[in-house]
């Protein structure tokens, strides 16, 4: 299992907003093996938006990109964020 992480920034005036539809238009990647995950909010910076999702592996989200679920996702996100979002794959350690 890998960890996706996403660090996005978006207006903080439609943060709220932008998670709703974040949260509803990634569903579909449960279907391509991502069994969920989570999206942060910073209390420190209201611009900041971190998302947390579950792979079994990177090949299973390469397989979703191109897909019908996938370009409906990016389609419904496209245009919220102010910055371009950056991040990668982390594999957790218990602590």
């Amino acid at each position: 299992m890998v960890y996706e992480m996403r660090f996005q920034t978006v207006d903080p005036a439609q943060r709220s907003e932008y998670v709703k539809i974040y949260r509803d238009a990634v569903q579909g990647c449960k279907s391509a093996g991502s069994t969920g995950g989570h999206i942060l909010c910073s209390q420190d910076d209201p611009s900041a938006v971190i998302v947390v999702l579950l792979w079994e592996s990177k090949e299973h989200l390469a397989r979703w990109r191109g897909t019908d679920s996938y370009k409906s996702f990016r389609a419904a996100v496209e245009g919220w964020q102010t910055k371009k979002s950056h991040g990668g794959f982390y594999v957790a350690e218990t602590i």
